[in-house]
């Protein structure tokens, strides 16, 4: 079977397998490259790093147009709020290439169309003595 024939779902990245939601980890910006190599203030797409399963970290690419709702993201993160998202047009795309040492690089690359913020609330046991 071909690679480009699997279909990957939320269940197959996340941490278990009924979780609707993804840990963020970390907010990032891609510039836009330029003809000569070089990068322009202009942003391209922006992407979010996301706590997956056993450990590993799957980065979702977005469209510029959700650019609010990063902003939103990132003041959550610097608030060390535990933050979750769920994902509006998910597209999961294992891939497998051959490095130029003949080891094979291989992962699940990921983008979607939007998403919604869950920010996780914890409960302070007051009885606890710190």
């Amino acid at each position: 079977m071909k690679l480009r024939n699997v279909r990957l779902t939320l269940a197959n990245v996340a941490r278990t397998t009924n979780s609707k939601t993804m840990e963020v980890i970390n907010v990032g910006t891609v510039k836009v490259r330029l003809d000569d190599g070089t990068f322009s203030d202009e942003i391209a797409n922006y992407t979010v790093d996301c706590a997956a399963y056993r450990g590993d970290t799957l980065k979702v690419k977005f469209p510029v147009d959700v650019a609010e709702k990063i902003n939103v993201l990132r003041n959550h993160l610097d608030n060390d709020d535990v933050v979750e998202i769920s994902f509006k047009g998910l597209k999961l795309t294992p891939y497998a290439m051959k490095a130029n040492d003949g080891s094979v690089l291989s992962g699940v690359s990921a983008k979607a169309d939007d998403f919604e913020i869950h920010v996780k609330e914890f409960d302070i046991d007051e009885d606890i003595e710190l």
